[in-house]
């Protein structure tokens, strides 16, 4: 049995208890739980179907309940989080008929890592602002994910002490979320039980931020609006803070969620569920943080993580999400993906041929997407290897089509909620077609069975004039998506 073997049965066995409308395994008094006035009903239809959400839980050692579980009357650390989720669960997300449930199998080991800067505040705390990426945030994100990396389903929970400004001192934030984003589910949140804001009570409900937080990582912007693709709510005046995802927090009174905000939650990123269906099952997520180079005022060119969709069977397409971290420069970048569809490196050209600085050998179809206009405009180009070089293609609309994603960074905090553009994401589709039409389908099975080999590479030009290179894996991998 796996480490999370028991809490997994123990989410189960409470979820099927609630939904049967009883109660289960009320802890004492003044530890938190879902009481029964808390616990919402569905919002939805009766033949919606409940879908499970997993949490990728991390910690930081410093936080008090993950030093000490026995302050919210748990045993271990992980009992700790995954009962702030399952409660997030139970008293607000079962409106949209979605449960919270832990990770099982091999990959179910929840991260515990020391505090990488202790530059600032005590030890568990991270530093954050509103209107930037922080580094800390950044390097923990990243640490969260190789955490994780072999269960690219889910969405990645952070658990801090508390949010504190660069000079230490207390920060108003909360609750912070990557919103927006396929590359980057991620939430952090801090231990408010025992670090209450100026505003005291109002905000020490973890679960609720909590709630709100997975909100944002589902799709859902505030629901007083925020200008963006899912924030077209118009469902609130903008002094009503009734809900879950209103723009002043989520405090105990702000627990209702909306159909329409169900029906984004439910849809927006259907692969972070499971069970996933048959469409969304073939997934893969690259992820090699190592040996990144970019220059400091050109973040963009490093490659955060590469996701692989394989909807052949039945979309006819595969489709590539490659995650950067920054945004877009003035000055143009290249994103490559380099692709060797049988895995065999006797067949194909040497990546070095197409990209200088590669070190794939037997590609057989390389991607190139060129972004401009600080990520307004790009433009694709398909090449196949040829004898001797690699050849561009004339690609008849829909074949080949990129989409440049602008993802958010949200904080939750009592004086009010906020989003900043922090980086963003480019889509890439091959069609079947496009594949059965340029690549050697004597040789490619298209089921890759074989393996699919794969590199994404990024280059980009600093303000000194220098060239920056940046790979996601560092070394070709192949994958297997079926």
């Amino acid at each position: 049995m796996t480490r999370n073997t028991y809490p997994f049965i123990r989410f189960w066995i409470c979820a099927m208890a609630f939904l049967l409308n009883s109660n289960c395994d009320t802890p004492p008094p003044g530890c938190p739980h879902c009481s029964d006035d808390l616990q919402l009903p569905s919002i939805l239809p009766e033949e919606v179907p409940f879908r499970v959400l997993q949490v990728k839980w991390n910690a930081l050692n410093g936080a008090p309940s993950i030093d000490d579980p026995s302050l919210l009357c748990e045993e271990t650390f992980g009992e700790v989080l995954l009962n702030r989720h399952l409660r997030a669960g139970l008293c607000n997300w079962t409106q949209c008929k979605i449960l919270l449930g832990p990770v099982i199998g091999s990959t179910a080991h929840f991260g515990l890592f020391d505090d990488p800067d202790l530059s600032a505040g005590a030890a568990g705390d991270v530093v954050v602002n509103n209107t930037a990426l922080t580094p800390e945030l950044e390097e923990l994100a990243i640490l969260c994910d190789n955490h994780w990396n072999m269960q690219p389903t889910g969405v990645t929970g952070l658990a801090v002490r508390s949010f504190v400004n660069a000079d230490g001192t207390d920060s108003p934030i909360n609750g912070i979320a990557f919103a927006n984003s396929g590359t980057r589910p991620f939430f952090a949140i801090g231990d408010l039980e025992f670090f209450p804001n100026a505003l005291g009570d109002v905000h020490r409900n973890t679960e609720r931020v909590l709630a709100h937080e997975l909100g944002h990582v589902l799709g859902l912007c505030h629901a007083n609006g925020d200008n963006g693709v899912a924030c077209n709510s118009g469902f609130l005046d903008f002094n009503d803070f009734g809900n879950l995802m209103s723009g002043a927090g989520s405090s105990a009174s702000s627990r209702t969620l909306e159909v329409e905000q169900c029906d984004i939650a439910r849809t927006r990123y259907a692969h972070l569920f499971f069970p996933l269906a048959d469409m969304q099952n073939r997934i893969v997520s690259l992820l090699d943080e190592r040996g990144e180079r970019f220059a400091a005022a050109d973040k963009s060119v490093d490659l955060y993580k590469t996701m692989v969709f394989n909807r052949l069977s039945e979309a006819g397409e595969l489709i590539f999400l490659i995650g950067t971290n920054g945004l877009f420069t003035e000055r143009k970048n290249d994103y490559w993906v380099l692709l060797d569809l049988d895995n065999n490196v006797q067949t194909g050209l040497h990546g070095e041929r197409i990209v200088p600085g590669s070190d794939q050998q037997g590609v057989d179809l390389a991607l190139q997407v060129e972004v401009g206009d600080s990520g307004k405009r790009s433009k694709s180009t398909l090449y196949t290897a040829g004898s001797s070089a690699f050849r561009p293609q004339s690609l008849a609309p829909g074949l080949l089509t990129t989409t440049l994603v602008s993802s958010d960074l949200y904080t939750s905090s009592a004086e009010g909620c906020q989003r900043v553009p922090v980086f963003q994401e480019i889509e890439i589709n091959l069609s079947r077609e496009a594949l059965m039409r340029f690549s050697d389908t004597r040789q490619v099975d298209l089921s890759f069975a074989n393996g699919l080999k794969l590199q994404t590479i990024s280059i980009g030009t600093a303000l000194n004039g220098e060239k920056v290179m940046d790979k996601s894996p560092e070394r070709p991998r192949a994958i297997f998506l079926q």
